[in-house]
């Protein structure tokens, strides 16, 4: 399996795990009530911290209470606080991550509940944490993950259909069409994985192109932005940025040049400020794209699936991660510098037994999926 095979099967995982959905939060959800906590606070790193923050908005709608996205180095030195009367949750897909296990142990000894989801419930977080639970990605072998991030996103969005209904803000009729919501957010992810893989095609050779890349995105998509800048800075082997919309034209837009790759991701209500940055920058750059489902006629804009406004995430993730994985797979960029390399060992972030662990999986994968 490579990491283009991933992409393309969290459709397919999505939509499994949709149809056992209850039973599959059930758990979370009953930690969450008996505790009568106040705030959700979700402590993660890296892809599983950029999920996190593709979900936080809905999260706070369905559950109407505060909900915070916070690294784990930033809990454990002053995020651990506010907000008051929190449910921790702590995110690691591979749980190897040591500073995600970090904040763990600092969970246990100020005694606060130390949850953590994983996708494999027997790696050494499940030695640091009171429960451990598996948010349903089954097997993904490539470290770049991709499956693993939309399961995420998935998995928290239902945690927040189905808590909100044990807290009471939402009702019997609120769930189903939250649910068809999902549904139909999962179609339009699959729908997505079409719409990228034509896109890379017919501009291979641009997105080729070894230049600096700025992804921006608000609410929703600005997870999108997160995780499309860690895509393409660690595959793709470029220099890449994220910033909210405004943010983005306060000064790091003034370092755009003709050549640079700029990914604009439009609100899921359609944002003329946006369309009209676009198109300006078009004017720059010929490598600007603007993901919209409220497509004008303009050359750079890439139409999109129109889904429920906070579940915008679902679907725009799949752009992102099918430019990686097809221009990494075109250019073979998946190793670092030999400079870089030789000092990896120093900069180690994950527990002993991962690389070990990675090719349990790789036998697994080979199992599962017959690749």
């Amino acid at each position: 399996m490579k990491m283009l095979d991933y992409v393309q099967l969290a459709h397919v995982r999505m939509g499994e795990n949709l149809e056992r959905s209850s039973e599959l939060v059930a758990q979370l959800v009953d930690i969450f009530q008996s505790g009568s906590f106040d705030a959700l606070r979700i402590v993660a790193s890296g892809s599983s911290r950029h999920a996190a923050d593709c979900a936080r908005d809905y999260l706070q709608d369905t559950l109407q209470m505060q909900v915070s996205v916070v690294t784990p180095e930033a809990f454990v030195d002053f995020e651990h606080t506010y907000p008051q009367h929190a449910l921790n949750i702590a995110v690691s897909q591979s749980g190897y991550s040591t500073n995600t296990i970090a904040a763990l142990d600092y969970m246990r000894a100020h005694d606060m509940a130390a949850v953590a989801l994983t996708a494999n419930v027997e790696a050494p977080i499940k030695e640091h944490a009171d429960i451990v639970l598996d948010y349903g990605v089954g097997v993904e072998s490539v470290d770049f993950v991709t499956l693993g991030v939309e399961v995420l996103v998935e998995y928290l969005v239902l945690f927040g259909i189905y808590g909100g209904q044990a807290r009471g803000t939402i009702d019997a009729k609120g769930v189903a069409q939250r649910l068809d919501d999902l549904r139909e957010a999962i179609q339009a992810n699959a729908v997505m994985c079409k719409i990228a893989e034509a896109y890379v095609q017919d501009h291979m050779l641009e997105l080729s192109e070894h230049m600096p890349a700025m992804v921006v995105g608000n609410g929703p998509n600005y997870g999108v932005a997160e995780e499309a800048a860690l895509k393409l800075s660690e595959t793709i082997k470029i220099p890449a940025m994220h910033h909210e919309g405004e943010e983005f034209v306060h000064g790091p837009e003034m370092q755009i040049t003709p050549g640079y790759h700029v990914f604009i991701v439009d609100d899921p209500q359609g944002s003329e400020r946006l369309a009209n940055i676009a198109d300006a920058l078009s004017n720059v750059t010929t490598k600007t794209v603007l993901l919209t489902a409220h497509p004008r006629g303009r050359a750079h804009e890439v139409a999109v699936p129109q889904v429920a406004p906070l579940l915008s995430a679902i679907p725009n993730l799949v752009f992102f991660q099918t430019i990686a994985a097809i221009i990494a797979e075109r250019l073979k960029s998946w190793d670092v510098h030999p400079y870089l390399d030789a000092v990896s060992k120093q900069m180690e972030v994950k527990a002993e037994g991962y690389e070990e662990s990675v090719n349990a999986l790789k036998a697994k994968a080979a199992e599962c999926y017959g690749m």
